[in-house]
């Protein structure tokens, strides 16, 4: 059986040993998937959201109280809570906005599984395939909530000072 190290064009055939490996992965992953659910810690790093109020594209949230990221998949937001500062993304990989992010609480980052693409908790890229960070929503503090606004998306690489001051700082 010949090796190749090119890409193939459309579809590749896959080879015996490499399916058998990415299903017993795969398992391995929806095993620990599984058990990771059941544990507490994971459940307070990760979890769903919505808003508390909701005007046309401005949404409202509660403050996060703890580290880790909270997701409103119905409106494509995440709030990420890294110490004392928090952030407002957007769930979508800035290379093609097609792909949902996942949080992975272990490594407090993003993953995008299609562009095998990782993500810092505030949205910097670490590596992978998009060429800059995770876009950003403008943000401001009301009390003890957050508003969002999500009609004021932010890239990294087309509005970096904005970006960078998409921020929330607590406590």
């Amino acid at each position: 059986m010949a090796l190749h190290n090119t890409p193939c064009a459309g579809s590749c055939p896959i080879g015996r040993a490499r399916f058998l490996r990415s299903t017993a992965l795969t398992a391995l992953a929806g095993i620990a998937g599984t058990g990771l659910l059941a544990d507490p810690a994971f459940a307070q790093s990760v979890g769903s959201i919505a808003p508390t109020q909701s005007r046309g594209k401005v949404l409202t949230y509660s403050l996060p109280a703890k580290e880790g990221a909270q997701i409103d998949a119905g409106n494509g937001v995440i709030v990420a809570r890294v110490k004392s500062t928090v952030y407002a993304l957007s769930i979508t990989c800035p290379h093609r906005a097609v792909t949902t992010l996942e949080w992975i609480p272990e490594t407090k980052e993003f993953h995008c599984p299609k562009h095998d693409a990782h993500f810092q908790s505030d949205g910097e890229l670490i590596d992978g395939r998009p060429d800059r960070a995770m876009d950003r929503y403008a943000v401001r503090r009301a009390g003890q909530s957050i508003m969002v606004d999500t009609a004021a998306v932010l890239q990294q690489d087309t509005a970096h000072d904005a970006w960078s001051r998409a921020v929330v700082t607590v406590g």
